[in-house]
Order: C-alpha cells, then sequence, then structure tokens
C-alpha cells in the first residue's frame, strides 16, 4: 500500500501504514488482522490483548498534562474494568500478516521469555508539518515494549534519521548521569525510516517545576571544544545551507558581525530540552525525544530554546514575547538561538518545498528582539 508523504490526517497516514480498515464487530478478526478500538476520537487501543489494552491509556500517566491524565486515565479505568464497548465504539483493524509493519516490528521485538504476540496503540492527534507517526508497542500483558517513530516524508525522515544516530552514539558512549532510552533497531519498511526505541523506566515520574541543566549531554562527542563563530562546524554548515535565502543570510551576517573571532564553547546539545521531554527515575534524570540533536552546538542552547519552548508553546505567548523572554541576560546565546530558529526554518522550508507557518512571524519577531536587545 502506497503511503502519501501528505496525508490530511494522522488517520490516513496510519491507515496506509497499517492496512487500517473498519472492524466488523466479531471477536475474531482474522489470523492476520489485529483489532483497535477507537477511543475519544484521539487515540487508538489494542482490543485483543485485555491486559494490554488499558496499559495503553495508563502507562506514563503521570508524564502527560492534566487534561490528558484525566481523559486518558478515565478512558484506562474504564477498559480496565471489562467495559471496552462503552468506550470504544468504533473497531478498525490493522494487518499483521506477512511483509507489514506489525509484521516487522514482531520480529524485532521477538523475546523468546515473552509471550508471543504485540499490542499496538497509537494517538489521533491533529497534523503539522514536523508530525510523524508514532506507536506505543506493549506485550500481551500489558508491559511497555517500545515505541516506533516513522519517518513518513522528508521531515519525519530527517527526524527520525536524527534521533537514530544520536541514540546510537549514547549506546556507544553510556553516561550513568543521564538515563537514555536504547536504540533496539534503525531500519526502513516501504522505504521509510524506522527507529524502534526502548520504552521509558516504570517508575518515570515528572520533573518539579523548572527546567534542569543540561551539562550532562555536553560530554556525549568528549569534552567541549573551543573555536571562533567561523571556525565553528555547527555554524559554517548553516551559512552554506541559507546562502541562497537571502532574508536569514543577512540575518547571519549581522549575527557574524558582532561575534567574529570571539572564541566559543561548542558540545553536543539535545536540542528540544523541555520538560516534556524529561523525567526522573530511580537511576536519575531521563531525556527522550533527540530528534533535534547535533554535535558542535553552541554550550548553552538546550537552556535558552527550553525557556523559549515553555514560554511560546507552554505559556502561549506570541514568538516576540517569547523570545524576549528567553533572551533576557544572554547576548552570544540568544544571537545563537536566533541562528538556530531561523536556520531551522530555512531548512524545513527546504524539505516541505513550502515556508513552514509560523515563518513570517518568526522573522518579524526576530528583528524586533535584535532591535531591543541593541
Amino acid at each position: 500500500m502506497t503511503v502519501s508523504v501528505h496525508p490530511a490526517s494522522s488517520l490516513d497516514a496510519l491507515t496506509a501504514l497499517l492496512d487500517l480498515r473498519p472492524g466488523s464487530g466479531r471477536t475474531d478478526a482474522g489470523p492476520d488482522r489485529a483489532r483497535l478500538g477507537v477511543v475519544g476520537g484521539r487515540f487508538l487501543v489494542p482490543l485483543d490483548f485485555p491486559d494490554a489494552s488499558p496499559e495503553a491509556c495508563l502507562a506514563y500517566l503521570g508524564l502527560r498534562d492534566r487534561r490528558t491524565q484525566v481523559s486518558r486515565g478515565a478512558v484506562g479505568l474504564a477498559l480496565k474494568a471489562g467495559l471496552t464497548r462503552f468506550v470504544a465504539r468504533e473497531e478498525l483493524t490493522a494487518d499483521t500478516g506477512p511483509g507489514s509493519l506489525i509484521a516487522l516490528l514482531a520480529d524485532l521485538l521477538d523475546d523468546p521469555d515473552e509471550e508471543p504476540g504485540l499490542a499496538v496503540a497509537v494517538g489521533l492527534r491533529r497534523i503539522d508539518e514536523v508530525w510523524k507517526p508514532t506507536l506505543q508497542v506493549f506485550r500481551p500483558d500489558g508491559t511497555p515494549a517500545a515505541f516506533v517513530k516513522i519517518g513518513l516524508g522528508p521531515v519525519g525522515d530527517r527526524l527520525v534519521s536524527a534521533e537514530a544516530a544520536a541514540l546510537a552514539a549514547w549506546g556507544d558512549h553510556p553516561d550513568p548521569r543521564l538515563v537514555v532510552p536504547d536504540l533496539i533497531a534503525d531500519t526502513t519498511w516501504n522505504d521509510l525510516r524506522i527507529a524502534v526505541v526502548a520504552p521509558l523506566p516504570e517508575d518515570a515520574r515528572r520533573l518539579p517545576p523548572g527546567t534542569p541543566s543540561a551539562w550532562a549531554v555536553r560530554d556525549l562527542d568528549g569534552p567541549e571544544q573551543h573555536a571562533t563563530l567561523e571556525a565553528a562546524a555547527w555554524w559554517t554548515e548553516r551559512r552554506e545551507a541559507c546562502q541562497d535565502q537571502p532574508a536569514i543570510d543577512e540575518l547571519l551576517d549581522q549575527i557574524a558581525a558582532r561575534h567574529r573571532g570571539d572564541e566559543r564553547a561548542w558540545a553536543r546539545w539535545h536540542g528540544d530540552w523541555v520538560p516534556w521531554n524529561l523525567a526522573r527515575c530511580h537511576r536519575g534524570l531521563i531525556a527522550w525525544d533527540w530528534e533535534y540533536s547535533e554535535p558542535g552546538a553552541p554550550v548553552g542552547l538546550d537552556e535558552v530554546h527550553g525557556r523559549y519552548q515553555q514560554a511560546h508553546v507552554v505559556e502561549g505567548r506570541t514568538i516576540a514575547d517569547a523570545l524576549a523572554e528567553a533572551h533576557r541576560g544572554e547576548g552570544w546565546l540568544a544571537d545563537a538561538h536566533v541562528a538556530m530558529l531561523i536556520t531551522r526554518s530555512a531548512e524545513l522550508e527546504r524539505l516541505l518545498g513550502t515556508p513552514p507557518r509560523d515563518q513570517h512571524e518568526l522573522l518579524a519577531a526576530v528583528k524586533t528582539v535584535k532591535t531591543v536587545r541593541r
């Protein structure tokens, strides 16, 4: 089945990926089909494994926002109480036969010590420019088995590839100061990049208010390196990539003029160091979603971008207000953050073939905040 790289909705994308079909309501959907129930119009839960279906809603519930905790918690408890027909009023079936995505996952996650079979759950969220399908996979007893990220489209492929590379690097150089999910597999299916990532620790819990320092990330590639702006690969690669975009190239010129010849510290960054990608367990701090991670980034960029994301995404401030909040008291790192945001937007435009929806607002905000900072 052909998977569109520009699906109209997440359900359309998942229909193609999993060969979803309307369910018949029968207990047995056939040897090569798995039953999925649509709950709340926003989530697909497995119906063939009674112990796994409630866990698809209850697993990691403490890490989610209050609204999701209430809605998914209620559904999970109803499923646990055997009230499936009241909460899953629509049924679909997915292909599990030879050549299917679920069959591939079953092979990759095969464990002779576990009961055979996999239960798959997935959200039906509104898609945006960086959306990619992410499956939650459980064992029949409800134990989390993996997260599966699918590189649908050029943006999804870039993000999944970056995460797989970062997790592979962590696997080669583990650091006990930071808990990072293992990369189980980096493969392809029907020409789509697939990253199979280990589940989070069972005792993962939310962090207290505030974002911790990303200092543990910086040592992944060895000690911090010191170099001038014009000698740093992180910067020069961005300059080269944006030479054909005059508006962004001009802003980068202005940043270069302010910092030319200044030696800075460079090291690995996570790329999306925000509370919803962080937690704690008995082993320490946990960090996941490494899709934007890069080597040799400006040291301190994670913390600045984290403040920006908190202001813009969580608090709902405009881009200009969020930048002003994140950049308060910063000089070089404020400019480095601007460079990251505008070059990331330029890269999205190259991959999408059209400017991201927020690019105009971002460029206008950057100019405003830059003027205020002067």
